[in-house]
């Protein structure tokens, strides 16, 4: 396996060993607040004072799953997912805002989190430091046999000597290095389980009602997408092709009447059906930009995308990394549709004279890369070639970027998940 690879896991080690090692002392925080104030406000309920008491426990109880929501968004390298809190109208008086805390099925959620994590976390944080001890005991160990062995001589006593190995030095170092190198190597798949369980339990407790927001919203820009989609598809044939289709039949009527009597006016009216013809083939082709070429389902993406950047004027250096990647279709689709739709954009307003495209599978990820060296402007705002991406790329819940000073140069950027 390459160096680049490891390098990747090792700085996912470090944030995932961060990430877990401060889990547990906030979450011993936030038990030892949550808990008493839980039951104090139950206790006192009956006169009142209780309802004040658990609002602020929920408020408490809230803020530190803020907090795990920003740590996993920062562990997972993706955005935060909010807490889908219900929202008091504008004028509300403070009474309806506190009991609209209590009615508030989030914030109830939130306050069994803090119960439910703490001893998760607790059992990940301990595993961590065990983990990352035996691994990093192990490969200073050598340091440490040496300088005992020159002190205490023959009085030294180490694993060896229990198992009766001989030289016992040597044995020792072997056996440290041996243990810190297998810890080592296991540590980043190791602390990546453990941070992934965390992870999974935070955002299943905490961003549950968020996550089906979003879900919504995406199915339904997916929906919207595909209708206008369809939209300007049936417009753009009814206008172009099918107009020039009508005048082709009309035009080859002629021709037929004018054959005999005058074979040179015939001659002509051939010649211009041909160029019609030629005319309707380069809308027709065109129009299919926004739908996936047979060259995608046979033969994958990178075929694809090559095969979009050919048809380029301005001159695109292809490189991709994805060989032996087996790609979702919905994926797949969606970063062919940002390719061939940015090239076009970039074809028709950038006046750039040479462009790139990059398409890499990245951290669980497809991430995808258009750039070019023209005049910048480009926008995703209503009415502009890019419009359309963002909530095509949302529907699959992906992430689009676009960077486009005045002046240039432009990069449109797609992170696009490879589970769905």
């Amino acid at each position: 396996m390459n160096r680049s690879v490891w390098a990747v896991r090792y700085r996912r080690l470090g944030r995932d060993a961060v990430f877990l090692l401060l889990s547990w002392p906030l979450s011993l925080l936030a038990f030892c607040l949550a808990v008493p104030l839980t039951v104090l406000g139950a206790g006192t309920v009956i006169i009142w004072v209780g309802l004040l008491v658990l609002v602020i426990d929920l408020s408490i109880a809230g803020g530190f799953a803020n907090m795990a929501r920003l740590a996993v968004a920062r562990v997972d390298g993706r955005e935060p997912v909010p807490g889908g809190y219900l929202i008091s109208e504008p004028g509300t008086s403070a009474r309806r805002r506190l009991f609209r805390r209590l009615r508030d099925p989030q914030r109830w959620m939130d306050l069994l989190w803090t119960i439910v994590y703490f001893p998760v976390s607790l059992v990940t944080w301990i595993l961590t430091v065990v983990w990352l001890a035996l691994a990093v005991g192990g490969l200073l160990a050598p340091i440490a046999d040496v300088i005992t062995e020159s002190i205490l001589g023959d009085q030294r006593q180490g694993l060896s000597d229990l198992l009766g190995l001989y030289p016992p030095l040597l044995w020792d170092v072997v056996i440290d290095l041996v243990g810190g190198v297998i810890f080592s190597l296991t540590a980043p798949f190791v602390l990546r389980g453990l941070a992934a369980m965390q992870t999974g339990l935070i955002r299943g407790m905490l961003s549950w009602r968020s996550e089906v927001s979003r879900l919504q919203t995406s199915r339904a820009a997916v929906q919207r997408a595909e209708a206008d989609t369809r939209r300007r598809l049936e417009r753009d044939i009814h206008d172009g092709p099918q107009q020039r289709l009508v005048r082709l039949r009309m035009d080859l009527a002629r021709a037929q009447r004018q054959a005999e009597k005058d074979p040179a006016a015939a001659s002509a009216i051939i010649q211009g059906a041909m160029d019609q013809t030629q005319q309707t083939l380069d809308e027709l082709r065109q129009l299919s930009r926004g739908i996936a070429p047979p060259v995608l389902v046979d033969r994958g993406l990178a075929a694809a995308i090559t095969e979009a950047a050919t048809r380029s004027s301005v001159p695109v250096t292809v490189s991709t990394e994805l060989s032996g990647v087996d790609l979702p279709d919905h994926v797949s689709q969606a970063a062919y549709f940002v390719v061939s739709e940015s090239l076009a954009n970039l074809n028709k307003h950038s006046g750039a004279t040479a462009a790139g495209v990059d398409a890499r599978v990245v951290d669980g990820a497809l991430y995808v890369g258009i750039s070019d060296n023209g005049i910048g402007g480009a926008s995703t705002a209503k009415g502009h070639g890019l419009a359309g991406l963002v909530e095509r790329i949302s529907g699959v819940d992906g992430r689009l970027t676009v960077t486009s000073p005045t002046g240039g140069p432009t990069m449109v950027e797609a992170m696009i998940p490879c589970a769905f």
